[in-house]
């Protein structure tokens, strides 16, 4: 790959990242106290760690939105982001192995039972965020800029539209299961 393409692929994951965290951090903004109830849900902490927790999460997921906006803590932003994104895998992984699968992940956008999926979502999304360290976007001219900032919008739309399809799916297995048992 050559060094234009290889960094716009790298802004276009920055992108993707950003624009994951960003609407994680709003949906947890703006609704603090039921995001403070998906954490006590998570039933992995005490409850009076709950809201220092929730808060905790909200401040390092503002700090991703920040920091990945300048080129020079850029690096600090993805490893953050990983980070982050490991974090969460390993609650829902948890939750999934004590079988609680009824358990609203939280993320934002389509509310969303803890499955599978959301790891594997997770897993891919926390490669995607590491690949812009082996090669940070630079010198790009403004229509390679234009062209990877396109393509990061359509990656995160084609996130959302996966966590529509996972959202819609599982109501889908849950109004089946509920017509089995009238």
């Amino acid at each position: 790959m050559n060094g234009s393409l290889a960094d716009m692929v790298s802004l276009s994951l920055v992108v993707l990242t950003l624009l994951v965290f960003l609407g994680a951090l709003l949906h947890k903004m703006f609704d603090f106290v039921e995001f403070q109830g998906y954490v006590a849900d998570y039933r992995l902490l005490p409850e009076f760690l709950v809201k220092p927790a929730a808060l905790f999460l909200l401040v390092m997921e503002a700090g991703v939105v920040l920091l990945i906006l300048w080129a020079p803590t850029r690096p600090w932003a993805l490893v953050l982001a990983v980070s982050l994104l490991a974090l969460y895998a390993l609650a829902i992984t948890v939750n999934l192995r004590r079988g609680r699968t009824h358990v609203e992940c939280g993320c934002g956008g389509a509310p969303q039972w803890l499955s599978g999926a959301l790891v594997w979502r997770n897993l891919i999304l926390m490669v995607l965020a590491l690949i812009p360290l082996w090669h940070l976007p630079v010198g790009l001219k403004a229509s390679e800029i234009a062209t990877a900032l396109a393509a990061g919008i359509f990656l995160w739309f084609m996130v959302r539209f996966f966590e529509q399809i996972n959202a819609n799916w599982q109501q889908l297995a849950l109004t089946g299961r509920r017509r089995k048992h009238l």
